[in-house]
């Protein structure tokens, strides 16, 4: 990119620090549009290609022209100068503005080292569950009532929100598709008349792990009020050629019935809705200028889709007449089936049309709803600054107006995307506004989703005391809520953060809360994430035959193509359990198997651990080798450039000059190495730091600095294998029999089926 600067109006551009300027003001312009602009301006002597532009913004060229429509059309907007970008039929664009001067901007800052993308399957799994809600993103038309006329406070009577229960339908099998259709209408026309009432995708998901389907036993179910204030269970009856729609309501220490009649279902059901917030004490919002066709196909459609009957949703839009399948509404509902599908190409392109035919004033309801979706399929492909993009401009939209339904969405895709790219600290600040407008919009389903991803956050920036609680309060939600899979979830999170904050007892505990997986969830991929769970509890706990069981029950069972990262972490894995066997060249080439560009993208954690195993698995045998193993973490770290990283790269460093008879340049590594520990403040890094560190001391007679060393992890000697063999080592040193023999006795406990140090290996088959 050139080193100079553009002015033109009041505009500048500053292409080598990337910046457009309004006067002083910074103005955020998405990545591909600066690039487009900058591009354009730099030929502007000349019309340019669309291939051309294309080319050389998105470096190739499968982009579509919508795209790039779409991305000059921010462009025009954020100038507010539609001449200043040309059209030029049939070819491409040509920059028209004056360019009032030309000059060198400032100094660019130092760059900053580019981390690699937290691309880890457990974070995707919070994706998946988080796509409850944003998958299905809103399905209901944006034409109901605004929201920024309805009061949005909780009911004076209450802080929990209303919760509308599938309808029970006495009607011919062609009307089944009320028992959601009535629902969702119920739930709407309770939130648009300022009840704050639960989202029917939430309420549908936490029955479907709940196992629960008989409205009647969920009308008195007493759990459901901690969650919810008011239950209610529509119940639709034809007969005589005649409508009667009755909501049972129970809660607040009452128990009531209204209801409606009509020639029409939807038309009773409304009515119904109506009276029953007149009986609460609020006031109905007005009738809707969505035409009766529309508002059927919709009602139809989001039924179908809430049944999981994608094929039947989108047979009814695609059987539409014309008019009303071109409708935006039926668009952005085909964009969601499409997006469940799993067919993200075709929401891209269905959303950037339908995004361009949307004004953002008039339709900025729809709008927003068409963004959310077509960011979730930018997450889906890892196309992480597209979706930042889109969800950004959603809670642009619809800020003002207060809708926190939308806003609690798009705040929580937002922030799960940002974590993706590292940036936790903005990461967190989004959920946190997530959390706020997703209480607000009544959805405890949604709120728990934004807990577990901010213990998770903590988690990833290698934080577990913090995570823990997070984590432990997101389970708790989730069991309240019935959510098994959430649950399920929270508790593998709340699994590893105690393994590395050495409570390997808790750990293998935790997983016996949802052991075995198929009791809990019959999600597939959340079963292969709980079994892993369980392999590395059972493993942090001596129990490496029944975790190499768990192991080939993974490499049998699990898919090679859907489960590839699962399969891969396993084998990843199972090279731990070889080196925890004594067997190094097992371990050795296990590791290598395992460190593949996979593994690497789907756990980074692990892959860094599995780089540290490898090293040392060779070192015992291949000192060459083991160095370069070494070199390779070292340039992984830089390339990672997070703390956690660079502190392993440092201690592997250091173990491998200590072997190589670089004593001194090793124990200045391990050194170093112990005060990162201390910064990290996690006593897995301080125990696997101290027990090498005070391992070397001992080696080298230097038993004043190694009793030292090993006090400070002392405090792990009774849950640690690490620090207890590091005890045994220094008390024999010392000449301390009585206390050698009783800190053998803990190290061989700890170590359960796992084989002693070899230099420590008679003293331990005297203790067994």
């Amino acid at each position: 990119m050139t080193e100079r600067s553009y002015r033109f109006g009041r505009f500048r551009v500053l292409a080598a620090t990337r910046e457009l300027r309004d006067g002083d003001a910074h103005v955020d312009l998405p990545a591909r549009a600066f690039d487009c602009l900058v591009y354009l301006i730099e030929h502007r002597d000349r019309a340019v290609g669309r291939d051309e532009l294309i080319a050389a913004v998105w470096g190739r060229a499968d982009v579509s022209e919508a795209l790039l429509n779409h991305t000059i059309l921010r462009i025009r907007r954020v100038l507010g100068d539609g001449e200043a970008i040309r059209t030029v039929p049939r070819f491409g664009y040509r920059w028209a503005g004056a360019i009032e001067s030309d000059e060198p901007p400032p100094a660019p800052e130092t760059a900053m080292p580019v981390r690699s993308k937290l691309r880890r399957v457990i974070a995707l799994a919070v994706l998946a569950i988080a796509s409850i809600a944003i998958a299905f993103v809103l399905h209901r038309p944006a034409t109901t009532p605004n929201v920024e006329t309805a009061k949005l406070e909780p009911a004076p009577e209450t802080a929990l929100p209303a919760l509308v229960l599938p309808a029970k339908v006495d009607a011919p099998d062609d009307w089944a598709w009320l028992r959601f259709g009535v629902m969702d209408l119920v739930a709407n026309r309770l939130r648009n008349g300022a009840l704050r009432t639960a989202p029917s995708e939430s309420v549908v998901a936490m029955l479907k792990q709940r196992g629960a389907s008989d409205g009647d036993a969920l009308l008195d179910d007493a759990s459901l009020g901690s969650i919810a204030a008011l239950r209610i269970l529509p119940r639709v009856r034809f007969e005589q050629g005649r409508w009667t729609v009755a909501l049972d309501a129970a809660g607040m220490q009452r128990r009531f019935q209204v209801d409606a009649e009509g020639t029409d279902p939807i038309a009773a059901a409304r009515e119904a809705s109506n009276r029953l917030l007149a009986k609460l004490g609020h006031t109905a919002a007005g009738a809707t200028d969505v035409s009766p066709a529309l508002d059927d196909l919709m009602q139809r459609s989001g039924a179908a889709m809430l049944a999981d009957q994608l094929d039947q949703a989108r047979k009814l839009i695609a059987d539409a007449p014309p008019e009303l399948r071109d409708a935006p509404p039926l668009q952005q509902r085909m964009a969601q089936i499409e997006l469940r599908a799993g067919e993200y190409d075709a929401v891209e392109r269905r959303l950037l049309a339908l995004v361009d035919r949307l004004d953002k004033d008039r339709d900025a309801a729809l709008r927003a709803r068409a963004l959310i979706t077509l960011a979730s399929s930018y997450v889906r492909r890892d196309q992480f600054d597209k979706a930042d993009e889109a969800y950004a401009e959603a809670i642009a939209l619809r800020g003002k107006a207060k809708d926190p339904e939308v806003l609690g969405i798009a705040y929580l895709g937002r922030g799960i995307v940002l974590a993706q790219r590292s940036r936790f600290d903005e990461a967190v600040a989004e959920l946190g506004r997530a959390r706020i407008e997703l209480e607000t919009a009544g959805d405890p389903l949604g709120v728990a989703q934004v807990e577990v991803n901010l213990g998770d956050f903590q988690a990833m920036r290698h934080r577990p005391a913090d995570a823990l609680p997070l984590l432990k309060n997101a389970a708790q939600r989730f069991e309240q809520l019935g959510a098994r899979e959430g649950r399920v979830y929270a508790l593998t999170g709340i699994a590893a953060v105690e393994r590395a904050l050495l409570d390997p007892a808790a750990a293998l505990a935790t997983t016996d809360r949802f052991w075995p997986p198929e009791s809990s969830t019959s999600n597939p991929r959340m079963q292969g994430t709980a079994t892993r769970a369980r392999i590395e509890a059972l493993v942090a706990n001596g129990k490496l035959g029944d975790a190499e069981t768990l192991i080939e029950r993974i490499r049998a069972a699990s898919d090679p193509k859907r489960d590839a990262a699962l399969r891969i972490q396993n084998e990843a894995i199972a090279a731990r359990v070889a080196m925890l066997r004594g067997d190094a060249a097992g371990a050795a080439r296990l590791a290598a198997q395992a460190l593949t560009p996979a593994l690497r993208d789907s756990d980074r954690a692990l892959y860094t651990a599995t780089q540290v195993l490898a090293a040392a698995a060779l070192r015992g045998s291949d000192m060459a080798g083991a160095a370069s193993a070494v070199a390779r973490l070292r340039g992984w770290a830089a390339e990672a450039g997070d703390d956690w990283t660079k502190f392993e790269a440092a201690l592997a460093a250091a173990a491998q000059a200590f072997a190589d008879d670089r004593r001194d340049e090793g124990l200045r590594g391990f050194a170093d190495a112990m005060q990162s520990a201390e910064r990290l403040a996690v006593p897995d890094d301080l125990v696997a730091a101290g027990a090498a560190y005070a391992d070397a001391l001992i080696e080298i007679g230097h038993l004043d600095e190694a009793r030292s060393v090993a006090g400070r992890i002392g405090t792990w000697a009774d849950r640690d294998p690490r620090a207890a063999w590091t005890q045994v080592r220094l008390f024999r040193a010392l000449g301390l029999a009585d206390a050698e023999k009783g800190a053998r006795v803990v190290a061989v406990k700890l170590a359960g089926e796992g084989k002693a140090p070899a230099d420590l290996a008679d003293t331990a088959a005297t203790a067994r």
